[in-house]
């Protein structure tokens, strides 16, 4: 999955959002930034 925005509400591309750890961890590395892990449960 590429980079999308927020899941859950309009974040105005504030981030870069991945769904997949690979997809993420490529990202992060080429652009040398942390990650954000965002953790929570669907209802």
């Amino acid at each position: 999955m590429s980079a999308s925005t927020h899941p859950h509400f309009d974040d105005r591309g504030a981030l870069e959002w991945h769904a997949s750890w690979a997809d993420a961890w490529a990202a992060a590395r080429a652009a040398r930034k942390p990650i954000f892990v965002e953790v929570g449960r669907e209802l």
